[in-house]
């Protein structure tokens, strides 16, 4: 691709723009993930083809002393994973993780729980026996949740640029297991004693559900302030809301539903906030009003979602074995889940007793699972284009198979993240496609320009330079109101968030935005076209002389590279065709050339 190193003295004129740094959201590792084990420090070493694995760390052993660290464990996980990337040929943002959950809670540092402003009680998990029994430092309290603060710090300048690194677990608000909504008040068997110590605190320090709810809130926006590259993970059952009395529990859906917002609000983690499930099991379903229910939801609005499956269990009743963990992957597949973390041991031949961990059960394992990783990793789906004879065309993933024909030939196309497209063909004909195997529907009509929002928003131009949304409900376009244009000028492209924000482009080269009330206003540059993400937070043009530019919030800002079109997706796509139809992947700062096609749409 060739670079511009300077825009053509008209767009020099144009206001506010500068060169600027930009901070890039890595893409979540999409397939299977091992889950690591999580008794003591210990990280999982790569193997089975997997996407990623585990560093599962105590907070007592990365900072035994206040402000002291020892990154030693991730630091040498994070070197045999770009070893091993490296020995397959692949780079660390397309090959193997490593994935950081610091668990907190009962394994703070004694610094932590010895301090009088956060406070600890005695609490138990299970039973009142002696190893079932720990010190629980108040978590609720804004001492600790500033320790919490403090350390997240430290470890983002540590890992949030390090490309290997695919993903964090928010862990600030948990007790024994990093499940960020449940599990305050232990088993059934001492949930009354250890509401009456989490009381019996004063006014200043007891716990309240409200104090625990704010405590998700305020872990939500220390995630997004510290980790601008890396997705969070936000892992839980439904929200649980205890009865002071005896601390018995009551699940929550609208409370859930509410932190899920929270956390994926663009002010906050937005897109880097990836939501999950910490104990799916293979007779489960995803329309009872459960955890999955919601997260199938949030899979279906574009954003990334993981399952981490249940552990195996051979005790009457509840058995959960290689069988199950197929039914469960199965289950995570099909409710558009991008990643699925798996059970320890995994690849032993007896899962039970732990025991036939070798390389030959390994890849008979792989072999058995590699459906499932493979449906997990078309369900990221970064993109779709058209090839130079105008074929439709699918990329699953950067780093295996190439673009997959699909049916259909289109010139132009605007695609979803759930695989739902829309194009146009010759003569201005209009084209629909559902889902990813759903077959293309002719749709009355003519355009010249669509584009699709994940949520389902579809807009377009036609040859006159009319502006039309679709009426879903009523199979059929609506004229919209233009912006103010000059004599002869008219619109030529359009894209829409999922608010109902639209920009726009024009014959004369002129750009303007519509809010989602309907009012046009004039934004400074000349650009021929525009592309802007469901939630608004990427807006990227294309100049005259295929100049790239980037919208910072008041303006417009030069990007390296020369491209006729692009376009700006969820998980932080963005992709685009050079004038010699060579398509392009916005990987970090730079472009990574992905093949030779005539438009491409991010999904």
């Amino acid at each position: 691709m060739k670079l511009y190193q300077s825009a053509l003295a008209s767009l020099l004129l144009l206001a506010g723009l500068t060169a600027t740094a930009e901070a890039v959201i890595k893409p979540y590792p999409a397939g299977l993930i091992m889950r690591g084990k999580y008794d003591g420090t210990r990280c999982e070493a790569p193997r089975g083809n997997m996407a990623a694995g585990y560093c599962q760390v105590y907070w007592k052993d990365v900072e035994p002393v206040k402000g002291e660290f020892n990154w030693d464990v991730i630091d040498d996980a994070i070197k045999v994973a770009e070893d091993y990337n490296s020995d397959k040929g692949v780079s660390n943002k397309d090959g193997y993780k490593v994935m950081i959950r610091i668990r907190t809670g009962v394994y703070a540092p004694d610094w932590v729980k010895d301090d009088p402003e956060v406070g600890k009680i005695t609490w138990h998990f299970k039973d009142t026996s002696a190893n079932q029994t720990y010190d629980l430092p108040l978590f609720w309290t804004s001492a600790y949740q500033d320790h919490y603060a403090d350390l997240m710090t430290e470890a983002a300048s540590q890992y949030d640029d390090v490309d290997v690194v695919g993903g964090v677990a928010a862990s600030m608000c948990m007790t024994v297991h990093t499940e960020i909504m449940w599990n305050r008040t232990g088993r059934s068997d001492v949930r009354a004693i250890n509401m009456e110590r989490m009381r019996a605190l004063g006014t200043a320090k007891r716990y309240t559900n409200q104090r625990d709810f704010n405590c998700l809130k305020r872990q939500v926006r220390i995630h997004a302030n510290k980790w601008h590259n890396t997705p969070t993970l936000f892992g839980s059952h439904l929200y649980q809301v205890y009865d002071y009395s005896d601390g018995s529990k009551t699940s929550d859906y609208a409370k859930t539903k509410e932190l899920f917002d929270y956390c994926r609000d663009n002010t906050r983690l937005g897109k880097r906030c990836v939501l999950g499930n910490n104990s799916l099991r293979h007779d489960e379903v995803n329309d009872d009003g459960s955890v999955n229910q919601l997260l199938y939801e949030v899979a279906q609005a574009g954003d990334p979602v993981y399952f981490q499956t249940n552990v195996f269990k051979s005790d009457t009743g509840n058995f959960f074995g290689i069988s199950e963990l197929k039914g469960a992957m199965n289950n995570a597949a099909n409710w558009g889940a991008i990643s699925v973390e798996i059970p320890m041991y995994w690849d032993c031949s007896d899962y039970f007793n732990k025991s036939g961990c070798t390389q030959a059960v390994i890849d008979q394992r792989q072999n058995e699972f590699h459906t499932y990783q493979a449906r997990l990793k078309n369900n990221f789906r970064p993109a779709d284009a058209t090839d130079t004879n105008r074929y439709v065309r699918t990329r699953h993933n950067l780093s295996g198979a190439g673009w997959v024909h699909n049916s259909g030939a289109l010139g132009q196309l605007s695609s979803t993240s759930s695989g739902e497209v829309w194009g146009i063909s010759s003569n201005d004909s209009i084209w629909h496609r559902p889902s990813q195997h759903a077959g293309w529907q002719r749709i009355s009509g003519a355009l010249v320009h669509v584009q699709v929002a994940g949520k389902g928003r579809v807009v377009g131009v036609n040859r006159d330079g009319n502006l039309y949304q679709r009426d879903r409900a009523n199979n059929r376009w609506t004229g919209l109101a233009k912006p103010s244009l000059n004599s002869g000028e008219k619109l030529i492209t359009v894209d829409a968030t999922d608010s109902g924000v639209f920009w726009a482009t024009t014959s004369s080269n002129r750009v303007f935005k519509r809010t989602a009330s309907g009012s046009w206003s004039r934004v400074n540059g000349g650009l021929k076209q525009v592309s802007v993400n469901d939630d608004g937070s990427e807006v990227w043009g294309i100049a005259p002389n295929n100049t790239i530019w980037r919208w910072n919030g008041s303006g417009w800002s030069n990007i390296s590279g020369g491209l006729k079109q692009i376009s700006a997706g969820t998980h932080g796509n963005v992709w685009g065709v050079n004038g010699n139809n060579t398509v392009y992947y916005r990987d970090g700062n730079r472009w990574q050339s992905l093949g030779q096609m005539k438009a491409v749409s991010a999904r």
